[in-house]
Order: C-alpha cells, then sequence, then structure tokens
C-alpha cells in the first residue's frame, strides 16, 4: 500500500509543474465567499458557512506543541520550498487528478484515527482546503476536528519564521543502529543503506552498495527533492532504511523526515550512529 501511495505522490508533483493550482497560482472564485475572521484575538478560530478556521498563529503552535495533525495538500514544489515544522503532506492538487482523492482517503484511515484536530494549509485557504475537508469528511472523519489555516500559506508567510525548509527539529522519534549492525547489513536485500553525504565524499569511501543522495545543504529545497525523487523512484517503502551521514545527526534527520513524505513508516527509518565517523563504518568503506 505504501508503495503505491509514494507512487500516485510522485506522479502528483511531477504533473504539478504543468497543471494550475493551489500551490502554484490557483486562481479563486471569491465573489461568493470569503476567509476573514470575525475575531482578531489570538484565539482565532471561525467559521464561515460549513467550514471552520484557524489563525496561521495559532496552526503554527499548534503544530509546535503536537496533539494536532497540520496537513498541507499543496503540490509539493511549494511545500518543500517552505513548509510548517511538524506539518504532514498529502497533496490534493491537481484537483482534476481523481486518484489523489483516493490517496488522500487512505492516508486519512491510516493516519487520522485519533481524536486530533486536523488543521489543513493549502495556499489561500480556499479551494484546497476546501476539496480536502470534503475527502476528508467522506472518510469518515468528523466535521467538527477539521479546520482551515485562514489565508492559507500566503498568510503563513506572513508569520515569522512559521515556513521553513529545516527539517531537523521534526517531532520525530529518531532512530539508531550502531555502526556495527549497518555494516552487518551490507549485503542484505532486505535493508537498505541511503547515504546522504555529497557526492565527493561518498567517491571517498562507502559502505558497498548504498544508494546515495547529497543532502549537505540540508535547508535547501532542491537537495530534498532529489531524495524524494530517488524514493519515490528506486526505493522500496516496505523495506527498513538505514541513514548514514557525516556524524549521525542532521543530514540524516532530513533525510528521515522526505522520506516520510515520500510514504515511508518511520517506525523503519534509522540513523547509523556516529555516522562515517564511526570507526567500524570506516573500516567497511569501498571506493568502487
Amino acid at each position: 500500500m505504501k508503495k503505491r501511495i509514494a507512487a500516485v505522490l510522485m506522479a502528483a508533483a511531477m504533473a504539478a509543474t504543468m497543471v494550475t493550482a493551489c500551490g502554484s497560482g490557483e486562481t479563486e472564485e471569491t465573489g461568493t465567499e470569503t476567509t476573514e475572521s470575525t475575531d482578531s484575538g489570538s484565539d482565532s478560530e471561525s467559521t464561515d458557512g460549513d467550514y471552520q478556521f484557524v489563525s496561521p498563529a495559532d496552526a503554527v503552535k499548534a503544530a509546535q506543541a503536537g496533539g494536532t495533525h497540520v496537513l498541507d495538500v499543496r503540490e509539493w514544489s511549494n511545500y518543500v520550498s517552505g513548509r510548517v515544522v511538524n506539518s504532514e503532506w498529502c497533496p490534493i492538487f491537481p484537483l482534476e487528478d481523481d486518484s489523489l482523492v483516493e490517496t488522500m482517503t487512505t492516508y486519512a484511515e491510516e493516519n487520522f484515527g485519533d481524536d486530533e484536530d486536523i488543521y489543513i494549509i493549502c495556499n489561500s485557504g480556499q479551494k484546497g482546503a476546501q476539496k480536502a475537508t470534503g475527502v476528508l469528511e467522506d472518510a469518515g472523519i468528523d466535521a467538527s476536528r477539521i479546520y482551515t489555516v485562514e489565508g492559507g500559506a500566503k498568510a503563513l508567510a506572513e508569520e515569522d519564521g512559521a515556513l521553513t525548509t529545516n527539517r531537523t527539529e521534526e517531532s520525530i522519534d529518531w532512530q539508531y543502529v550502531s555502526g556495527a549492525e549497518a555494516v552487518e547489513a551490507v549485503g542484505n536485500e532486505d535493508i537498505q543503506i541511503l547515504d546522504v553525504r555529497d557526492d565527493d565524499t561518498y567517491a571517498q569511501g562507502h559502505l558497498e552498495g548504498s544508494l546515495q543522495c547529497d543532502l549537505k545543504d540540508v535547508e535547501s529545497a532542491d537537495a530534498q527533492t532529489a531524495l524524494y525523487e530517488l524514493a519515490t523512484s528506486e526505493m522500496d517503502a516496505e523495506k527498513p532504511v538505514y541513514l548514514l551521514c557525516y556524524s549521525g545527526n542532521n543530514c540524516a534527520k532530513t533525510g528521515i523526515s522526505v522520506l516520510k513524505d515520500a510514504g515511508f513508516d518511520v517506525s523503519g527509518l534509522y540513523i547509523i550512529e556516529n555516522g562515517a565517523k564511526d570507526a567500524d563504518v570506516a573500516a567497511a568503506f569501498v571506493t568502487d
């Protein structure tokens, strides 16, 4: 199932560059609707017809505190260029792509079985959030749990620090394997080893059979996109992944966050402790 979802997400991300959607200058019909809140205070939940709204500032606070699903439904190119820390990604654009409805329905069934509220981010807080709301309700999510982030990503961009490309502070339960365990996994077809060091460093020595994607610049949207494309085209979301970076820290954490967006379950993602500095790992390096 995860492989199918990842493949659908990849197709959506590629198609989005050719389709006008919420994530890329969506044309909105605003004459008959409004997303303005009647509350100017910090507790800015409001309603507009059948939709509930939450302010950008409160959405960011909720994401930081945990206990709320902050769901970004924009296309990949906009999402990766600036996202709320701890947000989840499941695109609904292009709106014409009916396969995304099925993907979001499956995502909701697998991830929203709790009683936490869901805050939806699209580009402007209108069409994308409205369609996503309908999909979630059809998937059995109680409407009282679903909120639109008022003004969407455009409004979030005006909040200091609300959107970022830094993924190292995610509230993920980081898991580790030792260098010895990583070396033992070399050649094991059931375990994938992903090296996220830069190209030159990788060429100077790496674990045999490992995949490689340069994440040295952890905040680069282009680097994160390259890993996303590698993950959805060449990796198996059903198999565990051991990530190797320089020291077992930021690059590997960024990689895990991107793989999560690509449909990998974080329970199967592991950082190789101490990275390339580990003596067992360094001793096993090859240059082929």
